[in-house]
């Protein structure tokens, strides 16, 4: 049921935000947590889920591979050198795109909203 969790980079700091958010949101969208105001909560906590999804989609992320040169018997054919491509290591790079700076921007508001309807 859960095995989407295995492949989740949690390294990754907006992963985390979606998840944690979510969390939140469901629990006071349902009135679960009553500590603060309901409404308040549920804004605070999907500014901050919109939020991680932009930062999501403004993340690319870049394998970065190895060519390895072999020298051996492929297919019957001997003496034939074979390239292949190791993956050695991924990295992100911020590379914003408008629906991702969209989603910021309206995560931004939903957060600020959810601020000023606790006091």
């Amino acid at each position: 049921m859960f095995k989407w969790l295995e492949n989740l980079d949690t390294k990754r700091w907006w992963n985390m935000l979606i998840i944690t958010s979510f969390i939140l949101m469901v629990l006071f969208g349902s009135k679960v947590i009553t500590i603060v105001d309901p409404q308040a909560g549920f804004l605070f906590s999907l500014g901050i889920l919109l939020f991680a999804i932009g930062e999501s989609a403004n993340h690319k992320k870049i394998i970065e591979y190895k060519i390895i040169q072999d020298s051996g018997t492929v297919d019957g054919w001997t003496g034939k050198d074979i390239y292949q491509k190791v993956p050695i290591g991924a990295s992100y790079i911020r590379k914003p795109i408008f629906i991702g700076l969209v989603l910021d921007f309206v995560g931004l508001v939903f957060f600020i909203v959810g601020i000023i309807k606790l006091f």
